[in-house]
């Protein structure tokens, strides 16, 4: 890759002994140093037909996910965990990635955050939940991060989020406006 500059490579390190330390040109890093980095930034807005308080309360709660994400099959999480700032779990998904997640910040009923690690791939999910007229807005900020040769399908992925997060969210309105459209006829004796 890259152009031929007519000399020969750094020499490998040998037993007790670092790299030969000849300059590397401008854009080449040491392994260990994780060059190739691709990320994208994600941002979507959906309305629910539910309070802020339903939907956070939903939506924050990894055992709900796999009701309303359409890639989770399962998490593996306790089932008596309260969500809270360094809860961890493990998604499985119907693709059999398995990210380590973990909530890193949880505001009630206003900023949930949850982080994702697999591999050389990373994501950060931010809901943002707003009371409106007839229910609530989520807005939904997401960072797709991908290291070495996870870089290019961590590019991709991050294309194809926007839309699935869009229609993951509207589904959980749907399902939340089910269970309260259900929950107000038992109340009214239905």
């Amino acid at each position: 890759m890259g152009p031929h500059l007519r000399r020969r490579p750094a020499a490998a390190a040998r037993r007790r002994r670092r790299a030969h330390p000849r300059a590397l040109r401008r854009g080449v890093r040491a392994a260990d140093r994780g060059v190739v980095l691709s990320a994208r930034a994600i941002s979507v807005t959906v309305e629910l037909p539910v309070s802020a308080e339903a939907a956070f309360r939903y939506l924050c709660d990894p055992r709900n996910r796999p009701e309303w994400q359409s890639s989770l099959r399962s998490v593996e999480v306790p089932a008596d965990e309260e969500p809270h700032v360094g809860q961890t779990w493990c998604d499985n998904t119907s693709v059999g990635v398995r990210p380590h997640m973990e909530t890193t910040e949880l505001v009630p009923f206003r900023v949930w955050t949850e982080r994702g690690r697999w591999r050389g791939f990373s994501a950060t999910l931010t809901l943002h939940f707003t009371d409106v007229t007839g229910g609530c807005r989520v807005r939904a900020d997401a960072v797709v991060e991908g290291r070495g040769a996870w870089a290019v399908p961590a590019l991709v992925a991050g294309l194809l989020a926007s839309p699935a997060i869009a229609a993951d969210l509207r589904k959980a309105g749907r399902i939340l406006a089910g269970r309260e459209g259900g929950a107000g006829g038992r109340r009214d004796g239905g």
